[in-house]
């Protein structure tokens, strides 16, 4: 007699079933225990920004404009000090719940390789996804700890050393006084009113470069300054980024451009490694630490450009 067809796939079916409770269940459970964790947000890597105050961003670079060197050069010094921004920034560009929806699905499509029997049944393998994304996505809207190595009041003040520091100021006047041990002499200041308003139509510090005797004219602007990871956890360094720039006063062109960044993840030949610390150290003594690594990061840049030979000085 033919046996019937449920006497031969009742067998099959139970046999699957308990295969998809011994093996996917249990990833499941997994994914449930270990799921939010490994979803979180990594460890941002060395060199990314925690602090900045400017608008420090980009990349060193280099233009020089072929043309006679300048022999009487003056240093254009802004009538206004410019008002310094800080903040401390995330330099994530994905929000919380596609970066966790994201390493979810990442995790579920792991899960299906791993686990043959989800190739028979098509259901459970897009369930394994689904719910591993959803996961994930509660697991990265959960808000980050606070850190309790980073607190309000070390913040405020590092913040407030940065704005005292005047480190715009600092960085023009390491500048001069490099540039002045290279020509031989002082870089006569030439007032530059960077704002535009009824008292500043008709303004321009060219003109009055040329009625000096000026050929020349220098920029030196400190763009950004602020801490950043370094590659140790927990541990900061001071990074800044300055743009220094020649101008000839004849027909205002750019003779010379360059934009330096130096900090922790932004290695410069010819500078030392820079010095890290917590910011409970940085912060000590209101500052007191952040402001000396901050004073001499601006010095040994200023040294640095100050030795390019492509600055277009003649003595």
């Amino acid at each position: 007699m033919t046996p019937l067809p449920v006497r031969r796939t009742g067998p099959v079916r139970w046999r699957a079933g308990r295969l998809t409770r011994l093996v996917v269940l249990p990833l499941l459970l997994g994914l449930v225990t270990a799921g939010c964790a490994d979803t979180a947000p990594a460890r941002r890597a060395e060199g990314n920004v925690t602090f900045r105050s400017g608008s420090a961003g980009g990349e060193n670079r280099t233009r020089v404009v072929e043309g006679p060197a300048l022999r009487r050069p003056g240093m254009l010094v802004p009538v206004y000090a410019p008002t310094w921004q800080s903040a401390w920034v995330d330099q994530r560009t994905e929000h919380p719940l596609v970066q966790g929806a994201t390493a979810g699905m990442l995790t579920g499509l792991a899960i299906v390789q791993v686990a043959p029997v989800a190739l028979m049944f098509w259901p459970a393998a897009a369930g394994i996804v689904v719910g591993a994304t959803a996961m994930g996505m509660v697991g990265g809207a959960q808000p980050e700890p606070p850190n309790p190595l980073m607190p309000p009041s070390d913040r405020h003040i590092i913040a407030e050393a940065t704005v005292g520091l005047r480190p715009d100021r600092l960085f023009r006047e390491a500048m001069a006084r490099v540039v002045a041990e290279r020509t031989g002499g002082a870089l006569p200041v030439v007032d530059w009113q960077q704002t535009i308003g009824p008292d500043t139509v008709g303004i321009d510090p060219l003109a009055e470069a040329r009625a000096r005797g000026l050929d020349g004219v220098f920029e030196f602007t400190l763009e950004g300054i602020g801490l950043a990871l370094s590659d140790e956890p927990e541990m900061f360094g001071v990074f800044a980024q300055v743009r220094v720039r020649a101008f000839d006063v004849h027909d205002g062109g750019v003779r010379y451009e360059r934009v330096l960044s130096y900090g922790p993840g932004q290695p410069v030949d010819g500078l030392p490694r820079p010095d890290i610390h917590t910011v409970e150290m940085l912060a000590i003594n209101d500052g007191l630490v952040y402001r000396h690594i901050a004073q001499e990061a601006l010095r040994r840049m200023a040294r640095l450009l100050a030795q390019d030979a492509a600055l277009p000085l003649s003595r």
